[in-house]
């Protein structure tokens, strides 16, 4: 999380999307939870989030677009329970600037929740170690701990445990959002995770990039998620084939979607 600015009792962060290189799910849990192996690695697209300190205890968020802006919101629940368990009395301002597009499968509202839990720690004094970071918001959304972790990295159980991963083979990638969203729940729900896209193999892409090699990568990308996005959604598959006929080397939508990205 990059600091932009910071007083005594106020801080504004740039919290990074995410696209992932790779999903597999190997299994569904008694409680609903899909254990999944995931390679994520965070982009150069971002929300803005200022996180100011008040002393009545009230959260109150703000921000300029279509997202909730109450206790639903994840920046909310990830504040309260913080707050609550750091006993400061603090309450918080919480103005979001969204530019990652909602309902796109780049952990947009992950991002901002792990910059709330970020701003609060260092106003605070950094009661929250990286891991007690990693486990408050853990509770509250599978992809908030690897955006307060960062970088790239191999995720596995319900996404919350990351192995560190060298930056990627350099390449250029461009992202496209269509206007129809997803929910990333509706998604799992209807997967049936035996059904492997072809030449999906999460192994062969962390090799690629441990060895800096983005043939081996690109030759290992896949996400079984699509099989539920694309049949119900067909213009991500529009999408992809217009990444590819721009040259990209290989076209995928990113979590459950419906965003697209093209390496090239």
């Amino acid at each position: 999380m990059q600091i932009l600015e910071k007083t005594e009792n106020k801080i504004k962060l740039n919290c990074k999307a995410k696209i992932n290189l790779g999903i597999d799910v190997i299994g569904k849990r008694e409680n609903g939870y899909h254990d999944v192996r995931m390679v994520m690695m965070q982009v150069d697209m971002s929300d803005i989030v200022t996180v100011s300190l008040r002393e009545d205890g009230v959260i109150n968020i703000s921000g300029d677009s279509d997202m909730p802006l109450g206790a639903d919101n994840l920046a909310y629940k990830t504040a309260r329970a913080f707050l609550d368990e750091a006993g400061s009395g603090f309450g918080a301002d919480i103005r979001i600037e969204k530019r990652i597009p909602m309902g796109a499968g780049m952990a947009g509202g992950s991002a901002d929740a792990a910059g709330v839990i970020d701003g609060l720690n260092e106003l605070l004094g950094s009661p929250l170690s990286l891991a007690d970071k990693m486990e408050l918001g853990c509770r509250y959304g599978a992809d908030i701990p690897f955006c307060i972790h960062g970088g790239c990295v191999l995720a596995e159980g319900i996404g919350e445990i990351l192995t560190p991963l060298p930056d990627p083979p350099k390449f250029r990638y461009e992202i496209m959002k269509p206007e129809v969203s997803v929910s990333t729940k509706w998604v799992y729900e209807r997967l049936d995770y035996t059904k492997k896209p072809d030449g999906l193999d999460i192994d062969g892409i962390v090799s690629g990039i441990r060895n800096a090699n983005l043939d081996e990568m690109i030759s290992h990308m896949g996400n079984i998620l699509e099989t539920v996005t694309i049949p119900a959604y067909p213009i991500v598959a529009e999408y992809k084939a217009r990444l590819m006929a721009k040259g990209a080397r290989i076209a995928m939508m990113s979590g459950s979607g419906t965003s697209v990205f093209g390496i090239f």
